[in-house]
């Protein structure tokens, strides 16, 4: 009798051990929480007349070296190689409990509007198949240039891994502020040669779709990298393209942003440089949360080039990083459209504007970490009623589980 029992456990063990081995789910997270010194632009004035004066504040905040989140991934091994993949990532804000991806905040850290609300898995969710051949997923998708989410290849060109706010390379680049793409089929390729490709496609990138499919906004998707020893080489592509014009409203043209980057690590120096070509920035109906296309006043449009030069030096537990950041619209003279059959008014738009940061951290071990960053930006363009200028002091802790 005894042997039986013996024999009935070895064999629950033995069972046991097979399908943890065939299938794993992992709980995972980040929590950051920091004290912030800012000085921004405020409307003093109304909605109807904006005015526009700078004003500081000191807070506790979320989410600045990393947004806090939590979320699953696994995996399940159907055999023959290929295996099941899902990931679900919901973001928070530490400092209220709130939900993460309820409000927006553009690249010239101006509010914006977001119909996101009520997402529970705002930062990804998606399931799909991989195997030697790669990776097929569908779901809420952050793009190959966001600098965030699972298939993420822009981060590592940010001294600040697009991260710390102000300093953050979104700054700049727009697809690199956390872009994500709702209804998204995104393929990814397997690693040859140093190199890794990948494309997607949203039927509408912001809630469901909406009948015809001519009232969605879809979008392109698409990155390539490199990696070789020491250096680092990726290329993004996105394109966004607007809803066919609703009666009264003029049509708008594809908004394109090109992304290109690499880093050179030098001992325990590392050289970061980006460019970004960036055509036809403008407003698009629902917008999707934050990391959306650049939400402008409605009318305008315009074409833009970014810059980055950055530097990490590394120093034992100690990191230190700095960049310097440009914004160089093309200031093209655009109409305001009232009802889509003239000109309201006609305004030059150019923001034009220079972002310098610098920061630290310190790990305490590979999963907590103090830090500190600084970051200033000037505006030198066109721009209409607000003042971008702005300047940022953060000193914080992040914790990863």
């Amino acid at each position: 009798m005894k042997k039986t029992w013996v024999a009935l456990a070895v064999a629950g063990a033995f069972v046991a051990g097979a399908a943890q081995a065939q299938s794993s789910v992992t709980l995972y997270g980040i929590l950051d929480v920091n004290y912030m010194w800012q000085e921004r632009p405020t409307n003093v004035g109304t909605t109807a007349a904006p005015r526009f004066q700078l004003e500081s504040v000191s807070a506790i905040n979320g989410g600045h070296q990393f947004g806090n989140r939590w979320g699953l991934r696994g995996s399940e091994d159907l055999g023959g190689g290929l295996r099941a993949i899902f990931q679900l990532e919901s973001g928070f804000n530490i400092d209220t409990g709130t939900m993460g991806q309820d409000n927006a905040t553009n690249a010239q850290g101006t509010a914006a509007v977001s119909t996101a609300s009520g997402r529970l898995f705002g930062r990804q969710a998606y399931v799909g198949l991989s195997s030697g051949w790669g990776s097929v997923v569908a779901g809420r998708l952050a793009t190959f240039s966001s600098g965030t989410g699972a298939f993420d290849m822009f981060s590592a060109v940010d001294p600040f891994g697009t991260g710390f706010g102000l300093a953050s390379l979104g700054q700049t680049f727009i697809s690199a502020n956390a872009l994500r793409l709702d209804n998204t089929v995104a393929y990814v390729s397997p690693k040859f040669a140093g190199f890794t490709g990948g494309i997607g496609y949203s039927t509408n990138i912001n809630g469901s779709e909406v009948t015809p499919s001519g009232g969605n906004a879809t979008a392109f998707a698409s990155g390539l990298n490199w990696s070789y020893g020491p250096f680092y080489a990726v290329v993004t592509y996105d394109v966004v393209n607007a809803p066919d014009a609703a009666a009264g409203q003029a049509s708008r043209p594809d908004q394109k942003h090109l992304q290109i980057g690499g880093t050179w690590a030098i001992g325990p120096f590392k050289l970061h440089a980006a460019w970004a070509d960036q055509s036809n920035v403008s407003a698009l109906a629902g917008p999707g949360g934050p990391g959306s296309f650049l939400v402008l006043p409605a009318g305008l449009y315009y074409d833009n080039n970014a810059y980055m030069l950055g530097a990490t030096w590394n120093i034992g537990a100690f990191s230190v990083f700095g960049s310097w950041q440009s914004s160089n619209a093309k200031g093209k003279q655009y109409c305001v459209l009232a009802t889509g059959t003239g000109c309201a008014n006609s305004q030059n738009f150019e923001p034009d504007y220079d972002v310098y940061g610098i920061g630290g951290t310190y790990n305490f071990s590979p999963r907590s970490a103090l830090y500190a960053s600084y970051a200033s930006r000037d505006a030198n363009g066109t721009l209409i009623g607000n003042q971008f200028n702005s300047k940022q002091l953060a000193i914080g802790m992040s914790h990863k589980f």
